[in-house]
């Protein structure tokens, strides 16, 4: 997608093309309908001049700026430079002494008419100029939505194409678990099956920002806990509870905070609430100056702090937090509360 700064210039652009678009009419006239219009233009400041010319006596060639801009931006730069060369002889005629006549008393009288024929010049190429710089503005901004659209639309069916092979992995997984009867490796595959749906997840929501794909966090983390209420807490009496504010995360962000969060639902619902336990789960996820806050609570039986011996679980959000740079503070009993704070590296979008 186009940058601030880019899509500030070609707004202007556009807007400036707006302007030059109604007299594409006029430029697509016969020759000679140009520049009978020009004609008509610089005459019709000529007559202006030759009104106020008591007022303009010292500045014969002034009225004749807006004529030589008029041709230039409505019509062509070849009417532009025709209306310096017919309103400097007009000019020279009628109001540079002396009068009706092109002689001049001496080469000082000759360097204003110079001047004046040199600037509308410049005044013109540069009308000119501008409109071709608008037309191409116009033009590239154009191929620049159609680029970022295809992308849109490449980004969307990759993610999609994901999506559907990691579900696709998922239900493998789970057809594969029926014919175990080892309860440690039933674990193992319902753990990687929820690893497997948190990329989905990410890959669900993906999208195409300013330079970077992003995950909008209150729907990536709603969702993802709404998947676990489903398929980990089943009908166990325990209530899972969300708060989540509306952060965009960058790719590389969503997928470990997305793990952190399996992993500590899990870790809660496994050790803190025993022989069906009933109980809440909490799960916080908030902006605060410049860290990312994730916290996972619950009113279960808490954890014993003497003791040494670290899961799987933990060891896995213990290294996805080093990962982030964030750093991990277990709080409790009464219960127990898992807080990571990350830093917030938010993403162009």
């Amino acid at each position: 997608m186009l940058g601030p700064g880019s899509a500030a210039c070609s707004i202007a652009a556009m807007r400036l093309e707006k302007v030059f678009a109604w007299s594409d009419p006029l430029r697509k006239a016969p020759l000679w309908v140009r520049y009978i219009l020009a004609t008509a233009v610089v005459l019709a400041f000529f007559a202006l001049r030759s009104a106020f010319s008591p007022l303009l006596g010292g500045y014969p060639f002034l009225l004749f700026f807006p004529a030589i801009i008029l041709t230039s931006m409505l019509i062509d730069r070849g009417t532009g430079i025709f209306s310096v060369i017919l309103s400097a002889l007009l000019a020279w005629y009628f109001f540079v002494p002396p009068l009706r006549s092109f002689a001049l008393p001496s080469v000082q009288g000759a360097i204003p008419l110079l001047l004046y024929v040199i600037v509308a010049l410049f005044v013109a190429m540069v009308v000119e100029a501008l409109r071709s710089t608008a037309e191409r503005l116009v033009h590239t901004a154009e191929k620049l939505e159609r680029s970022s659209e295809i992308n849109r639309l490449l980004l969307l069916d990759v993610n999609h194409r994901v999506k559907n092979h990691l579900a696709s992995i998922s239900g493998l997984l789970r057809l594969s678990a029926r014919e175990l009867d080892d309860p440690r490796a039933l674990r193992v595959l319902d753990n990687a099956v929820g690893r497997i749906n948190v990329l989905g997840e990410v890959y669900a929501r993906l999208h195409l920002g300013e330079r970077a794909t992003v995950v909008a966090s209150r729907d990536f983390i709603q969702s993802l806990c709404e998947g676990l209420r489903q398929s980990v807490l089943g009908v166990r009496p325990i209530a899972l509870r969300v708060q989540v504010d509306d952060v965009a995360l960058s790719s590389m962000q969503a997928v470990p905070i997305g793990l952190v969060i399996n992993e500590l639902v899990e870790n809660a619902l496994k050790h803190g609430f025993p022989e069906e336990r009933a109980g809440d789960i909490y799960v916080s996820f908030t902006a605060v100056d410049e860290d990312l806050v994730l916290s996972v609570e619950d009113n279960g039986v808490g954890f014993d702090p003497t003791a040494t011996k670290t899961g799987g679980g933990t060891r896995i959000v213990g290294s996805l937090v080093q990962q982030l740079g964030g750093r991990i503070e277990r709080l409790g009993p009464p219960g127990l509360r898992i807080v990571t704070t990350l830093p917030r590296e938010s993403p162009d979008v």
